[in-house]
């Protein structure tokens, strides 16, 4: 059986539960709500909507029906804490489940580098994760209304302090 990726999982969801808010979605596949409301604006759904209050009504364009209430969650503030939630969620469940263990994949991606640079054991597996956050950063310049890059920047140097103290 193939394992379905999350943002499949996502889409399902909101294709049999069409009115579900981004919070619903997010519970049901056991998603983050900042995940789930990024890929809920891929589809097109007009700015004025998404940013209208949770209970806003909007009239049909047909008088005859009736006033429909939209489900939309207002989208979610970005606070320090709301980076540093989603960083935590990457970090503890959603990469750990996609990538494998952290430190394993750091050991390996040392090792790879130092190989393509004709180093011996130069790049040791604490520079990884700083050479990831550097990456995030240099990534910044180029956008720096891009949310997912200072998110990765603190999921990178939480794992990067946790595995310097093993």
């Amino acid at each position: 059986m193939v394992k379905q990726k999350k943002a499949d999982k996502i889409w399902a969801y909101k294709i049999k539960h069409p009115k579900a808010t981004a919070k619903q979605i997010a519970k049901a596949t056991k998603s983050s709500e900042a995940y789930v409301f990024m890929l809920m604006k891929k589809i097109g759904t007009p700015k004025e909507v998404l940013e209208a209050p949770k209970s806003i009504v909007m009239k049909c364009e047909k008088p005859e029906e009736e006033q429909l209430e939209l489900p939309f969650d207002p989208p979610l503030s970005v606070t320090r804490t709301s980076i540093l939630k989603e960083a935590e969620t990457l970090v503890s469940k959603d990469r750990a489940e996609q990538h494998g263990d952290a430190e394993s994949n750091f050991v390996l991606m040392a090792a790879y580098w130092n190989a393509h640079l004709g180093l011996r054991d130069y790049i040791k597996v604490d520079d990884v994760p700083v050479m990831l956050a550097l990456m995030k950063v240099a990534r910044l310049h180029g956008n720096n209304k891009h949310i997912d890059n200072y998110v990765d920047v603190c999921g990178y140097m939480a794992l990067g302090g946790e595995i310097s103290q093993r």
